[in-house]
């Protein structure tokens, strides 16, 4: 295992919102609430604001926060889907990220080609990847239904294998948006044992999530997100009810 870290100095992060009807009352909430501007004809959305932490090795962090907060941005960041628009991040370490999870997935292609398709984006070679099947078939009970096309699946089926995939490749920082939370019961167990083995060998885990049970299984550290800004670091269990009585109110 690497020892890995996470440094973020004053980082900010605004992006654009195209001008459309359809935009204009989510904009109006934005206006009232203050975490949008509006240049030239273009509205522009704080989805982070002036923060500072760091993450050393053996971290297990919870984000917390109402939809909006700013959680899912933040990890974004830190998965290099967004750059900080103000301020410096330092990430050393390699990186999963574990949301979206279906998406990329080729509807026309089966499950077995889209195992390969997969295989190759986390930079699997064939041969590394027919090892994989036996797995990924055992956790994912789909069948005979990997032979199938993807676009026959239900949702369910879907998240079975996109979880399987994604779960495939050990780094040393774990990035999680709430998808443990999707699918059945029995489903949800094997996800989370299965996450469990990849944060025993990762260096940093950290979880987005509404579920308090996730949080306080997986984390020790959380962070309280309230309209782009960490308004709370501390112990998850205290993060949880700062949120509960502070922000989770109205």
């Amino acid at each position: 295992m690497r020892m890995a870290d996470i440094e973020l100095r004053n980082v900010s992060l605004t992006y654009p919102l195209f001008e459309g009807s359809a935009f204009s009352m989510r904009r109006r909430l934005m206006s009232m609430f203050g975490v949008g501007r509006k240049e030239a004809g273009v509205s522009f959305v704080e989805g982070l604001k002036d923060i500072s932490l760091e993450v050393e090795h053996g971290s297990r962090l919870g984000l917390i926060g109402r939809n909006g907060a700013g959680k899912s941005t933040f990890l974004r960041l830190l998965a290099g889907i967004y750059q900080p628009s103000r301020g410096q991040v330092s990430l050393n370490g390699s990186v999963t990220t574990l949301f979206d999870l279906s998406l990329g997935m080729d509807e026309e292609a089966s499950g077995y080609e889209n195992m390969y398709i997969a295989g190759a984006l986390l930079g699997f070679s064939k041969s590394e990847m027919l090892e994989h099947v036996k797995e990924i078939e055992e956790f994912s009970e789909l069948g005979v239904a990997l032979g199938r096309s993807v676009k026959t699946y239900s949702a369910g089926m879907r998240v079975r294998l996109a979880f399987a995939l994604a779960t495939l490749r050990h780094s040393d920082i774990i990035l999680v948006d709430e998808i443990v939370g999707v699918g059945d019961t029995a489903f949800l167990h094997k996800a989370k044992m299965r996450v469990q083995k990849m944060m025993e060998r990762s260096s940093i885990f950290c979880l987005a999530s509404h579920a308090e049970f996730m949080l306080t299984d997986f984390c020790e550290r959380g962070l309280v997100f309230d309209r782009g800004m960490v308004v709370y670091d501390g112990p998850v269990k205290e993060a949880i009810c700062f949120y509960n009585e502070e922000i989770n109110v109205a």
